[in-house]
């Protein structure tokens, strides 16, 4: 194929792709908008599709717009900055509705609502930034090289101003691999992994920490990075913060996982604790973001993740708050299945990997069918593929709402409410 070919651009696809068609392939082409003409460049070519990015904009999409961050199409965080949001949305809507029609075999189901980010950017309160020869970071699309990096639009403005902190620091400690970052917009307090595959000197870090980093910085931990995931070595100050969301305060250690975009945190509760029920399983269940909010209306409630530090945190945060109706098992989901198999579940909360929920865990639940599921997804096809069991199984869809929890970005979520027919 000609390398100056022109392509017209139909639409966006699950991974941020323009979709096309040229000779009976599929071309995805990288930072296309819909209904646009470009000329392309073809990356990769394989049997039945193309990888291509566009060269020129020959007719530009009336949703295309200049890319506010300078590191754009450098940077691989952000794949459709270049489309204005509302279209962002619009694509999203179609990719979880292709995605259900395609994959889930599902025609009939109610009209898609959307939880939208009240903040384009400066959303996210949690960064991985990657470290390679002084230069600080995340990765250039499809390879591992660092893109040197001043801000970052997508992060909270306290993240961003710690940068030039952590490049100081990165200066010092040449066998950093990557620096995470989680801050509490609630108590404005930061806490910071250093990842190396070495051991730090612990006295010469508690002089950086005091030399190069802000007072809010509460905690820095050193963690090194293993086959099975972050071997903790040792923490300087507290290894956890604390994050309010209404009336619930969260704590929430360098180890565990807390939602990332705080504009949505008060409307993912509303949307997903609407219920007034007696006993409630959460599979999944995190720091208890979801399951100390579902506590104050149900009667009992249990919760399980593999994740201990967060089931951790979970139990502690619902002491402090003076819960007593919600207990944590750190477990896998398909063992608390198992236990609880043959019990009255009035509402399963399911919040899975990306991988979705196993054969195991889908069998299990159609045997002991809940009244209610409430299916919080983090990617549409595997979400589509296990609605079309449970559909099958006898559940019938309520409402769907996409949330965008990361705009500029791919990723679709969203939030699917079940009911047994």
């Amino acid at each position: 194929m000609n390398l100056d070919k022109e392509v017209f651009v139909e639409t966006i696809v699950y991974g941020g792709y323009g979709l096309s068609e040229v000779g009976g392939k599929k071309v995805l082409v990288r930072y296309a908008a819909p209904l646009e003409r470009v000329k392309i460049e073809i990356l990769k070519e394989k049997k039945d599709y193309i990888e291509a990015t566009v060269d020129k904009i020959v007719v530009p999409s009336p949703y295309r717009r200049e890319a506010p961050c300078k590191y754009y199409q450098f940077c691989g965080g952000c794949q459709i900055q270049h489309m204005n949001y509302e279209a962002q949305l619009d694509s999203k809507v179609q990719i979880l509705k292709d995605s259900l029609e395609r994959i889930g075999k599902i025609k009939n189901y109610p009209t898609i609502g959307i939880l939208d980010s009240s903040k384009e950017f400066n959303y996210r309160i949690k960064a991985q930034f990657k470290v390679s020869d002084a230069s600080l970071g995340f990765f250039k699309m499809g390879s591992h090289e660092v893109v040197n990096i001043d801000e970052c639009l997508l992060l909270h403005p306290a993240i961003n101003k710690l940068i030039p902190s952590l490049k100081e620091l990165s200066k010092k400690i040449a066998s950093l691999q990557e620096i995470h970052v989680i801050y509490s917009p609630t108590e404005d307090e930061i806490l910071i992994k250093l990842v190396a595959p070495t051991h730090l000197e612990k006295e010469k870090l508690k002089r950086y920490y005091h030399d190069f980093l802000p007072k809010n910085v509460v905690g820095v931990g050193v963690y090194s990075s293993i086959s099975s995931g972050l071997y903790k070595r040792y923490v300087l100050g507290r290894d956890f913060t604390y994050i309010k969301v209404e009336e619930i305060s969260y704590r929430v250690s360098q180890e565990s996982f807390f939602q990332v975009n705080y504009t949505l945190w008060k409307s993912m509760i509303e949307r997903v604790v609407q219920y007034d029920l007696k006993k409630v399983m959460e599979l999944h269940c995190g720091v208890g973001f979801f399951s100390l909010n579902i506590a104050k209306k149900a009667q009992y409630v249990i919760s399980s993740d593999t994740n201990r530090a967060a089931i951790k945190d979970a139990q502690y945060s619902a002491k402090i708050n003076n819960i007593h109706n919600v207990t944590f098992y750190n477990e896998a989901s398909i063992q608390t299945l198992k236990r609880h198999a043959g019990e009255v579940i009035d509402l399963l909360l399911l919040d899975p990997p990306r991988s979705g929920l196993s054969d195991g865990e889908a069998k299990l639940i159609l045997q002991n069918k809940p009244t209610h599921i409430v299916y919080v997804s983090c990617n549409p096809t595997t979400l589509a593929r296990d609605l079309k069991v449970l559909t099958k199984g006898g559940y019938v869809i309520e409402s769907i709402s996409l949330l965008d929890n990361f705009p500029q970005t791919y990723h679709v979520e969203s939030i699917v409410k079940l009911k047994i027919s």
